[in-house]
């Protein structure tokens, strides 16, 4: 094979193209776990811990840090993390095996398209916000929290990150490496301040910044809610993520390492130091803690460190619009299509400003759509396909593949995703917090998890092998992938 063939051949792979070999894939366990703290402790954390505080004080909110992540994260990898990591599978091109072709490009505008770029914004912002209270602290003037530099600064960002992540996973990896050491420096160096001028006791003692309701329970189930949205939100991307490891174990078990581990950690001191500053917002955190020196330095590298979620958000997300779209787009430059996919959030940034300010709304709207789609994703591999995808299937023409369902789409599984999304706001409304008292029991996400996923598992049992759907085994038959598959290590 010449050196240019072999050279197209792992291009594709690894934009999604084509499944990777075991051989080609780059993380082992501490690679991944690596990563994933890297990715974990990224600027987010800052949001999530900041936005807890509005409901819970430290010692609740700690509670609701470790519980809601640990759940929301689980329930993440199982659906995305071991099927992509067993089979080197690009995750959107995975979802057809429950969705159908044009199903996955669907799912795919709702998760990524609506969602996630509504994150590129947000950090974006923060951004932009960082480099007006680094301006008030220099200058000593009052921040503006809507003025031309947040604006300018948020829309800078986007483009340098863009412009990173058009250099492919190797320039990802190095960013990375230097981003997230120095994010935890800024996190001992909060804890520093802050345990300079209150004990361990104090801080736990502390009260909510602005619990909407009389009743604590709502308050921490809220406060629960919130992170458990925060481990459902790495859905649309640590499927392509984990495609890079091993084996699938290798996919799954970091995942509790780096993303539960790592963002609980980051999200506890964030929690602290919100409590204790008065404030939601990280970057006036950096301004009030340490005096000018540590102000000026931290909100420095705060802008800067966004670059990092930045980047794998673009990156993740240009993989998969490469696996849902026609043939023609997908010929289009890597390069033109990153920069195409930046429009969407650079619209955002300035007809949509105050979504920064609302960040914990957006964040918990988010788990409505990710924890149904987590739900399905769980009850299709693990119950109806016994963990065994046909990967011919999966990558076949859709007029002679049985992933075709009706017309590319399979109603089953949109039907699940709607029951899902309808029973999470009925159950808690993201926009307004009205929540029935069953939310405080049992959050919103688990039941709309559950709900999807027995919708999804009952009616394909009933119908989708009677109109031929899906290519789901029969009785004892297993779906097994085309021959040599598992010798070349898919099964592992």
């Amino acid at each position: 094979m010449s050196p240019s063939r072999e050279q197209e051949l792992r291009l594709a792979a690894e934009r999604g193209d084509t499944p990777l070999l075991p051989s080609e894939r780059v993380w082992g366990f501490w690679g991944y776990a690596y990563a994933n703290s890297a990715l974990a402790v990224a600027t987010w954390v800052f949001l999530i811990g900041g936005a807890t505080a509005l409901f819970v004080g430290p010692k609740q909110g700690i509670c609701a840090i470790v519980i809601g992540n640990i759940v929301g994260v689980i329930l993440a990898a199982f659906s995305t993390c071991v099927p992509c990591g067993k089979y080197g599978v690009e995750q959107f091109t995975f979802l057809r095996s429950m969705f159908g072709l044009n199903g996955s490009r669907l799912v795919y505008i709702l998760s990524v398209v609506l969602l996630t770029m509504g994150w590129l914004a947000v950090l974006g912002l923060m951004c932009g916000r960082a480099l007006d209270n680094l301006e008030t602290l220099v200058q000593q003037v009052p921040p503006d929290g809507d003025g031309w530099l947040v604006t300018g600064g948020a829309l800078l960002a986007i483009v340098l990150a863009a412009l990173v992540a058009m250099r492919g996973p190797d320039m990802i990896r190095l960013l990375s490496a230097i981003i997230a050491p120095s994010l935890i420096l800024i996190m001992l160096a909060l804890m520093y301040f802050i345990s300079r001028s209150h004990s361990l006791d104090q801080l736990l003692a502390m009260p909510a910044l602005q619990p909407p309701f009389a009743d604590s329970r709502i308050n921490f189930m809220i406060a629960v809610e919130i992170n458990i949205a925060a481990g459902f939100s790495w859905w649309p991307y640590i499927g392509n993520l984990s495609r890079l490891c091993s084996n699938q174990r290798t996919a799954f078990w970091p995942n509790l390492v780096g993303i539960f581990g790592a963002a609980s950690l980051g999200e506890t001191v964030s929690l602290f130091a919100a409590s204790t500053l008065g404030s939601s917002d990280p970057t006036a955190w950096m301004r009030l803690a340490g005096g000018m020196v540590f102000g000026v330095v931290a909100l420095g590298f705060l802008a800067l460190a966004n670059l990092t979620g930045m980047v794998n958000i673009l990156y993740t997300a240009v993989i998969g619009l490469r696996q849902v779209t026609a043939e023609r787009l997908r010929s289009v430059r890597w390069g033109v299509l990153v920069g195409l996919f930046c429009v969407i959030p650079v619209a955002i940034v300035l007809f949509f400003p105050g979504i920064y300010d609302g960040f914990f709304i957006f964040l918990v709207w988010t788990s409505a759509l990710n924890s149904a789609l987590a739900g399905i994703g769980i009850a299709d591999y693990f119950f109806l396909r016994r963990q065994r995808v046909n990967l011919r299937q999966l990558y076949a023409p859709q007029e002679t593949s049985p992933l075709r369902f009706c017309g590319g789409f399979n109603p089953i599984a949109l039907v699940a995703l709607v029951a899902g999304f309808v029973i999470y706001v009925v159950v808690f409304n993201p926009q307004t917090l009205a929540n029935t008292t069953f939310f405080t029991f049992a959050t919103a996400s688990l039941p709309s998890c559950l709900l999807a996923g027995l919708v999804h598992y009952g009616l394909t049992r009933a119908l989708a092998r009677r109109f031929g759907w899906g290519g789901y085994p029969t009785g004892n038959e297993r779906n097994i992938e085309a021959a040599g598959l598992e010798a070349k290590g898919y099964s592992k």
